[in-house]
This record gives structure tokens, C-alpha cells and sequence, in this order.
């Protein structure tokens, strides 16, 4: 920890929440219920709940934004449909969480005085840019991030060591001089210590009732408490 250089944040949930996901989650479903029913396919927001996360959540292949929904289109049988929809579609999906994003407590003053003491930082996420990088800029947490790393515009995602490997790269750091700030024990803690890096669990949000799967150096509940961690160590 002497040698600690910078800080990798997981994105949702951790330096960003959603207090109402489960509303947003069914409002994206129903934006892109309404791009389906204009194109003649007629299906429960439910069922297209289930198909996009299904295409999300896979874990041997990470498609494109534009492939994952060109991927629902073919499954609802649809053919008939042009770059118009499939950005339509887009947007619709992911304009609530956009929306509804707030920052998690403590993460502006945490970010501005880790900037103040030279520490480089960044995010690591298994997201799309187009839905995080508005929310950073809306939020004002942009302008303290050296890098943001999304696993959806890049091909591979967290657990995959590739993407912090490809975060540290940016900053110019090696994980024994980083930390990586999260709340999923698997793609967060678990993927972050196997790397090398020193792991801080954030213990909120959806997957904070999940068991430990290895021991995090640290478990914090708020933000602001890494401070008094990064200034001890």
C-alpha cells in the first residue's frame, strides 16, 4: 500500500446509484416494447426484460450495443428495420438510467480530494460508454477521471483481467500500486485480488447481501471512508 498510485472504481452502485433500478429496469423495458410494437411485434415488457438481459449477461462473448439489440430484432423475428430503430431502441433502453442516476454519497469529495493529492483515477465497469459517460458528465464526476474503461466497447468485461490490465495501462500504474473500489464480490473483489491489486468492498447497493467469495483487504459503507484508509497506509 506504500506504493499506492491510483484507485479503480466500479461504476454502478459504487461511485454511482440507482435508487429506483427496479423501476427503471421495467421502464427500459417498456421504451423498447413500444420500438418493437411500431415494428409489428407485439411482446410482454417482461419477456424483453428477460431477452436483453439475457444477451447482457452472457459471459463467453460481449456484443456490441448495436449487435446486442440487432440480436433482440432477429429473436422477435423482425427484419423489416433500419438504423433509425436500432437507435431508437437504444436510447429507449437506457434513457432511465441515464435519468435516474445520482451519486453516490461522499464519491464528488472523495474523487476531488484524491485528485488534490495526485492519486490517478478511473473507472472499471461492465457497461456501455453511451450509458455511463452522459451520467459523468451530468453528475460532474467526469472531470476527475484520468480514465474510463467500459467493457462494452471493448470486448471483454470484468471478471476478465483484461480490462483492469487495460485501465492500469491507461494510467500507467501496476496493480500493486492500485486499489479497486467496488461491490460485487465476484467481478469487483475476486477479479481485482487475483490481479494483484488491493481490493475495498463497498457494502451497498443490490449486492451488498452477497458472500464474500475472497476476503477484501477492506469493506467500507460509505466513500468518504477511504480516505482514512488511503491515509493510514
Amino acid at each position: 500500500m506504500k506504493k499506492l498510485k491510483g484507485i479503480l472504481f466500479d461504476y454502478g452502485h459504487t461511485l454511482v446509484w440507482f435508487p429506483h433500478y427496479k423501476r427503471d429496469h421495467l421502464a427500459a423495458a417498456r421504451n423498447a416494447q413500444k420500438v418493437l410494437q411500431k415494428l409489428g411485434v407485439f411482446v410482454e415488457a417482461s419477456r424483453v426484460q428477460s431477452l436483453i438481459d439475457g444477451l447482457s449477461q452472457q459471459t463467453d462473448r460481449v456484443l456490441s450495443m448495436e449487435d446486442e439489440f440487432k440480436e433482440v430484432f432477429f429473436c422477435q423475428g423482425i427484419k423489416n428495420w433500419n438504423q433509425k430503430d436500432l437507435k431508437e431502441i437504444i436510447h429507449g433502453w437506457w434513457k432511465p438510467y441515464v435519468q435516474d442516476a445520482y451519486p453516490r454519497k461522499g464519491a464528488g469529495e472523495l474523487l476531488k480530494y484524491l485528485k488534490m493529492m495526485g492519486f490517478k483515477t478511473g473507472i472499471v465497469a461492465n457497461i456501455w460508454s453511451g450509458g455511463m459517460n452522459p451520467v459523468l458528465e451530468r453528475l460532474g464526476i467526469d472531470r476527475f477521471l484520468d480514465t474510463a474503461v467500459a467493457s462494452i466497447d471493448i470486448g471483454f468485461q470484468k471478471p476478465d483481467p483484461r480490462i483492469f490490465n487495460l485501465a492500469l495501462e491507461r494510467l500507467r500504474l501496476t496493480p500493486e500500486q492500485a486499489i479497486m473500489v467496488g461491490d460485487n464480490p465476484r467481478t469487483d473483489i475476486q477479479a481485482a485480488d487475483d490481479f494483484g491489486m488491493v481490493t475495498i468492498r463497498l457494502m451497498r447497493g443490490p449486492n451488498r447481501t452477497k458472500l464474500d467469495l475472497v476476503d477484501p483487504d477492506f469493506k467500507i459503507r460509505n466513500l468518504s471512508t477511504l480516505i482514512s484508509i488511503i491515509n493510514r497506509v
